[in-house]
């Protein structure tokens, strides 16, 4: 999980630098703004997908730990 969550790192921060440079050759008038518009519903999407394995990521930790006896228990009642 971790590894998987480091490439969606990777990919968010690639789509960010593509439509850093999508939005620059659109203000350079070298692209047109679909461009952008089609580097931003890609960031979006690598965004949403490093969510995900971050999710994932932490929900695997959650298990191990209740695989291996962990959790949390209810507060004990007053007077017991």
């Amino acid at each position: 999980n971790r590894e998987f969550r480091e490439q969606q790192e990777l990919l968010a921060i690639s789509t960010r630098d593509a439509l850093a440079l999508s939005d620059q050759r659109y203000r350079g008038g070298a692209a047109s703004y679909l461009e952008v518009l089609d580097s931003n519903t890609r960031t979006f999407a690598a965004e949403l997908g490093l969510a995900q394995a971050q999710l994932n990521e932490l929900l695997s930790l959650v298990q191990l730990y209740n695989a291996l006896g962990g959790g949390w228990r209810a507060a004990e009642t007053m007077g017991s």
